[in-house]
């Protein structure tokens, strides 16, 4: 078992969303492990520092996997943590110079730390620069030896080797009001993985311990060691294979995004596989199991992602959704396609259920039909598929909208 599954047996009993826990996992990970370890992509060093925002309504029990990240990296002790309420000058004041442990051990001398917020609204006092300094502090890479900050006394601070880990919790209201427009647009957004939850993984009135909790110092125990893990990441040919497949049918898609999250998908997932990989064991191999986790795992946060940040900019992702497939019937030589299809092509605008309520709209709207076909698979068997096509009229109308506008 992982440490990440052991994570989440313990918690099984707990009302967060599972989603919670896993990233919150993978930032505890990120936290410990710092500056020691890296994938050499040949133009940049890739570190496994990453951005989390668990994004949900009120009372979705965001803070417990906030609160047990924190707790878990404190009683590693390998990095500084910032929680409470605080200012980015302070922020970087802190990280610029050596930190003494707690507990003795020997000081930290780079400008490593982990950013906490169980709500992140109320994290960083209001400073218009904040999110700009945090989105270029995410860029390790760029840092090798020092990021230099400029005082508005003149002077210079200098951070050492920045690596930061930020996790935090928003609901959707909060999000809207504490991430700018600059944020959404290929910034601070572009380099969180925006968790977004529905509901609670169940309902307990937590009036009975449950099974299988693991306490903080057992939890804590393989932590301490990725804490002292330093080297390289190193590929296994079968992970390369399956990251290369993927990243070629992933990279020649068109995607209309305006949050700059999907251009970034493929070092995402390589920061995750990392991490995957340092939650089974400290070998810093990457195996195909790892990265095919990873690719999962970013794949599905991306729609709920963009569901938020879209939601932030004032626009509607169920619009933006059917402005997408509308666009690609009418390019399709047949003007038809199926749900499948559709949801593989364009997995990053929406999910089944928002591909249903979309596909709902256009039938209402008579814009399309639905028709089930049957579909002829391997050896003979075969399975219904639901046909999405534009109606006559809808083509039509577009082409004589063409012809109007060529003349």
């Amino acid at each position: 078992m992982t440490w990440i599954e052991t994570l989440l047996a313990s918690t099984e009993g707990s009302e967060s969303p599972r989603e919670y826990y896993y990233w919150a996992g993978l930032a505890a990970i990120s936290a410990v492990v710092a500056n020691n370890v890296y994938l050499d992509r040949f133009y940049y060093k890739l570190y496994p520092n990453i951005y989390v925002l668990l994004v949900g309504r009120s009372g979705l029990r965001k803070g417990p996997p906030v609160a047990l990240a924190k707790a878990l990296v404190e009683e590693v002790n390998s990095t500084r943590i910032f929680s409470g309420r605080t200012t980015i000058e302070g922020i970087i004041n802190e990280l610029s110079t050596a930190k003494t442990k707690n507990n003795g051990g020997p000081p930290i001398l780079d400008a490593r730390g982990m950013l906490v917020a169980s709500e992140f609204a109320s994290f960083i006092i209001q400073n218009d620069s904040a999110l700009t300094i945090l989105t270029d502090l995410y860029d390790r890479n760029y840092y090798e030896k020092a990021w230099d900050y400029a005082t508005k006394g003149g002077g210079i601070q200098s951070l050492k080797s920045p690596y930061l880990t930020l996790l935090g919790a928003s609901n959707e209201t909060h999000f809207k009001d504490v991430i700018p427009q600059n944020a959404l647009g290929g910034g601070f957004i572009a380099r969180t993985f925006v968790i977004h939850a529905d509901v609670k993984s169940n309902s307990n009135p937590l009036t009975e311990r449950p099974e299988g909790i693991v306490s903080i110092e057992s939890l804590s125990k393989q932590l301490k060691v990725l804490s002292q893990t330093k080297g390289e990441f190193v590929w296994s040919k079968t992970a390369k294979q399956l990251y290369n497949d993927w990243y070629r049918e992933y990279d020649s898609g068109t995607y209309d995004d305006d949050t700059g999250m999907l251009e970034r998908l493929g070092d995402s997932v390589l920061k995750v596989a990392t991490l995957v990989s340092l939650s089974r064991d400290c070998s810093l191999e990457l195996n195909e199991r790892d990265v095919a986790e990873a690719i999962r795992k970013c794949m599905s946060f991306v729609p709920g992602a963009r569901k938020v940040a879209l939601g932030a900019q004032g626009k509607s992702p169920s619009k933006e959704g059917t402005a997408v497939i509308l666009r690609f019937l009418l390019a399709h030589p047949e003007h038809s396609t199926t749900k499948t299809k559709l949801l593989q092509k364009f997995w990053g605008h929406f999910n089944a259920d928002e591909l249903k309520v979309i596909v709902d709209t256009l039938v209402v709207a008579r814009a399309v039909k639905i028709e089930q076909k049957q579909v002829i698979a391997g050896r003979g068997l075969g399975y219904i598929e639901d046909y999405i096509t534009l109606v006559p009229e809808v083509v039509a109308r577009y082409n004589n909208l063409q012809r109007e506008e060529t003349t």
